[in-house]
């Protein structure tokens, strides 16, 4: 019999295609239910700002830490006055949900889900699709170990 295929369900997943490695760094697109269309990475640093980035436009997870500003122009805006309706639960009513999962790199695909973002990094689990390992993971530096020890042979 096949081992069944290890999967992620949750509503911050994303899908982390590599497409190539260049000078040791990966170049690839991350994929999200949210929208039909990839975005494109250029090096493990843009990856990360990017997924930062989509887990701030989502509010989800939330972080544990504010952002520095030192020059605060605005009040923080509320969600239409309603404080109890997650801004990821708004952008899942405006776009659906795409299917992910079926996504893949070229040299390599991990489907990602960050569970926290607590003392400035993330906690969270990721599979590694051609192996299918399943991997906990306690900041965003140990999920590009993982990511590396992956791809060593690539």
């Amino acid at each position: 019999m096949s081992e069944a295929k290890q999967m992620l369900f949750a509503r911050n997943v994303i899908c982390i295609c590599i497409e190539k490695k260049e000078g040791g760094d990966y170049i690839g697109l991350l994929w999200h239910q949210y929208s039909y269309a990839p975005i494109e990475f250029n090096g493990v640093s843009d990856m990360l700002m990017l997924m930062d980035d989509l887990f701030d436009e989502w509010d989800f997870p939330q972080r544990g830490l504010d952002k520095r500003e030192f020059n605060k122009s605005k009040e923080p805006e509320l969600m239409n006055g309603n404080t109890d309706e997650l801004v990821i639960d708004k952008v899942q009513a405006a776009s659906g949900i795409k299917n992910v999962q079926n996504k893949k790199g070229t040299l390599a695909t991990f489907m990602v889900q960050v569970k926290f973002r607590q003392n400035a990094t993330w906690q969270g689990t990721v599979i590694h699709s051609e192996s299918n390992t399943r991997t906990d993971f306690e900041s965003a530096m140990e999920l590009v170990d993982i990511m590396d020890k992956a791809m060593s042979d690539k």
